[in-house]
């Protein structure tokens, strides 16, 4: 089932691309970006947690395809030369690179202001559809996603600990990973597992981020589709330059053992999301 929603996913995204008929080289730059090969984990984490509470995923699908175009708008950006200055992402130019740095900008800044067009949904209440715009808002923004952001490039150049980087990784890569989990929830009606979701989500980020870094420094960028040393170029810490690869490794099976855990003890019906965290434990790029 979970090919199944990377498929309806990918339909679903560039139907609502279709809309848009006057833009031309920031629509195409929208389209490659989207269509550049993700995972998806996000939504179908979204997805997979409505069906393992006994929802309809077409409730969440309109929510799932803004939390992509989010996700997918900070890849963007993160890639330009003010950033992080990286020229591949899975295994193509960066959007910087294929069109240049105005049409990237413009394009991440598109993805990220009609994902909120597109997040709402007609089967959801307003009460609803205004929860989960908010809840969008706050996981990416200055409360989330944008604050890991901006600690991530202060910290360029200096050297920090365990817990800085916890800190750090917990609103990066956590928060849009929160995000799936505290949306279900929201459809689900099920306001009083949000703080345990949001648990597992920031665990899940970091479990997600330490694998990254340990691609970095073990695989080259045909195999993980990206550059293995911008770390090393933009003088970043990472897991792996505070820890071994070995140590990194047994601290990322940890909280997936956690993570798996905590979905265990949820209320579901189903056990879609906890496949899809076990095949995420073992992901090779």
């Amino acid at each position: 089932m979970i090919t199944d929603y990377r498929k309806i996913i990918n339909a679903e995204l560039n139907q609502n691309l279709s809309r848009y008929q006057n833009s031309d080289q920031v629509l195409s730059a929208m389209s490659y970006a989207l269509n550049n090969g993700g995972k998806r984990i996000r939504p179908i984490l979204l997805l997979s947690l409505l069906n393992d509470f006994g929802f309809d995923y077409h409730l969440g699908l309109k929510a799932a395809c803004a939390l992509e175009m989010i996700h997918t708008y900070s890849l963007i950006h993160d890639d330009l030369p003010a950033m992080d200055n990286d020229d591949f992402r899975r295994n193509n130019p960066t959007v910087h690179r294929k069109y240049n740095e105005a049409v990237a900008i413009l394009a991440g800044d598109a993805l990220l202001t009609e994902a909120f067009n597109i997040a709402i949904n007609d089967l959801l209440t307003p009460k609803q559809n205004i929860a989960i715009i908010r809840a969008l808002a706050d996981y990416s923004g200055l409360n989330g996603m944008i604050l890991g952001q901006e600690i991530d490039l202060a910290s360029e150049g200096k050297e920090l600990n365990l817990t800085d980087l916890i800190l750090m990784h917990k609103y990066k890569t956590g928060k849009l990973l929160a995000l799936p989990f505290v949306i279900a929830c929201i459809i689900a009606k099920q306001d009083q597992l949000f703080e345990i979701v949001d648990k597992i989500g920031i665990l899940l980020g970091r479990a997600f981020q330490i694998q990254d870094d340990i691609f970095d420094v073990t695989k080259s960028l045909a195999e993980i589709g990206k550059d293995t040393d911008s770390d090393r170029k933009n003088q970043k810490c990472t897991y792996t330059t505070i820890m071994s690869v070995t140590e990194a490794e047994k601290a990322c099976n940890e909280l997936y053992i956690e993570v798996e855990n905590l979905i265990t003890d949820l209320p579901l019906n189903d056990d879609q999301t906890l496949s899809l965290i076990k095949s995420l434990s073992t992901r090779q790029y």
